[in-house]
């Protein structure tokens, strides 16, 4: 005779309500923050560069919204790890973005499809205000990381 199953669902770990919290937090924030500064960005770019500023820039604010949005999207699909777990996928989501950053302006590097200095201050602008959305998310939540 077989045992009978145990139809409970599994409870989650006790940190996975607080990073599923955090991720969606700090992804909202930075997202509103990051998408404002890359339409000031184009704007700005297009004024003064013309049509290969309004490229470069949109180019540079895609990218850097990318890169920045993966990191909550791994920190959300790892929060049911454990939390070294959420640290590997942090660090893995890390060296993806540099790896991905480097190919990328290798590639194009002495590129005249867009204006460089338009993408490369988008892309600084862009991530700047990614990741102060993602401390003013994080801020927010107050939600206690460290116990005592």
């Amino acid at each position: 005779m077989t045992e009978p199953r145990n139809t409970e669902p599994q409870k989650d770990a006790p940190h996975v309500a607080s990073v599923l919290k955090l991720a969606a937090a700090m992804q909202r924030t930075a997202l509103v923050l990051s998408v404002v500064v890359a339409v000031v960005a184009v704007v700005v770019a297009f004024v003064l560069r013309d049509v290969p500023g309004l490229i470069g820039a949109v180019v540079g604010a895609v990218i850097a919204g990318g890169l920045g949005y993966l990191g909550t999207f791994v920190m959300a699909k790892t929060a049911r790890a454990t939390p070294a777990g959420v640290m590997i996928g942090a660090m893995a989501s890390f060296a993806g973005k540099f790896l991905f950053l480097l190919v990328f302006l290798l590639v194009f590097r002495g590129t005249t499809l867009f204006d460089n200095q338009a993408f490369a201050f988008t892309m600084l602008g862009v991530t700047v205000a990614y990741i102060a959305g993602e401390v003013i998310g994080f801020v927010r939540t107050r939600i206690p990381v460290v116990d005592l």
